[in-house]
């Protein structure tokens, strides 16, 4: 069982990073990601080798057939140098299957990827497989731009037409520990807790967002409590506060 265990730990070793910590419950990736990483390495070596004799054979072949018919040919200016492109071809040969053909880049990324996940987990630190990880990465961000996206398009169905913020006392909209709510159709990026307002007569701390249903539609509503001693400010916000109504200023 242990040795199904591990063989199963090298090839899940090529999962993403983050799906690790589910999958150490059961399986020992931590322990076989060096081998992971050098079964990875040593399949890619085994493939090149392969891949490499059958694309130089090829090749040979191919400038075998080349130099025939150029000693068939009627004698031309230049045949002395022309004779020497089968030996500078096979000087390339390497070059051009690792770079230029897909089982030498396959080879290449095997190579590569799988002495880089080795030493990575001897230091402590294991990857997963870069390509997967990639995958895996620009799948994620695409699913939840596409989710944050059709959360933002509902909340402004739910928030109607944009319009201007309208504030009331904080006791009308159920904190009374604030002195005002601004009201806004529109999320403010930039109003977090604890972020100070700056007004043109008073200074005011922001308190925790939270969303009201109104008659107009959804609202983020902003609690405001006026500071009564003067802090040190590194960066505050300039707002103009709108007017309270006149029978909200009643029951203030």
């Amino acid at each position: 069982m242990n040795a199904v265990l591990w063989f199963v730990a090298i090839v899940a070793g090529l999962a993403p990073r983050r799906f690790w910590p589910s999958l150490d419950v059961h399986l020992p990736l931590r322990s076989a990601a060096a081998v992971s990483g050098l079964v990875t390495l040593l399949a890619g070596i085994f493939f090149g080798v392969g891949g490499f004799l059958a694309f130089g054979t090829q090749l040979a072949g191919a400038n075998n057939d080349w130099m025939l018919r150029q000693l068939a040919a009627a004698p031309a200016r230049g045949d002395a140098a022309v004779g020497l492109v089968p030996y500078g071809m096979s000087v390339l040969t390497l070059f051009l299957f690792v770079f230029f053909t897909p089982a030498g880049l396959i080879f290449l990324y095997l190579v590569t990827t799988g002495a880089l996940r080795a030493i990575s987990a001897w230091l402590d630190d294991p990857l997963g497989d870069p390509l997967l990880t990639g995958i895996d990465l620009a799948a994620t961000t695409m699913w939840h731009k596409n989710r944050g996206e059709r959360r933002q398009i509902a909340r402004t169905r739910l928030e109607g037409t944009d319009a201007p913020d309208v504030m009331r006392t904080g006791e009308w909209a159920g904190v009374p520990d604030f002195d005002y709510v601004v009201l806004a159709a529109r999320k403010k990026p930039e109003w977090q807790t604890g972020a100070i307002i700056l007004t043109s007569s008073d200074w005011y701390k922001l308190g925790v967002p939270f969303d009201m249903e109104t008659p107009s539609g959804l609202r983020t509503a902003y609690p405001l409590k006026k500071m009564e001693t003067v802090e040190v400010v590194r960066r505050g916000i300039q707002y103009k506060l709108p007017n309270l109504p006149r029978k909200h200023k009643d029951t203030k």
